[in-house]
């Protein structure tokens, strides 16, 4: 009798570690798999993050160049004013 234990024993033990280990793997995975769509979700949050900060960067530049130009634009204005204001004879004739 307690060598059909033994035998017994002898095969469920180690089908029930195999079983254990088996049951482990798969919560692991589902953990792992479960990581990776995190990280593919965040990786596309970092990819919409730096393209709209490469778009707010070229904004900027534009909006630079602009200012520059409207600068400018002042200045000369600014300019033919102060040329206007001035008395006609300290003018030169056309």
């Amino acid at each position: 009798m307690t060598d059909i234990a033994i035998g017994v024993g002898l095969v469920l033990i180690p089908l029930a570690l195999r079983w254990f280990t088996a049951w482990q793997m798969g919560r692991y995975r589902k953990v792992v798999l479960s990581g990776d769509e995190t990280c593919k979700k965040l990786a596309g949050e970092l990819h919409e993050l730096r393209a709209a900060i490469d778009e707010t960067k070229r904004r900027q530049r534009q909006y630079a160049s602009h200012r520059s130009h409207l600068r400018g634009q002042i200045e000369e204005a600014r300019a033919a004013l102060a040329e206007l204001r001035r008395p006609a004879r300290n003018r030169i004739a056309a």
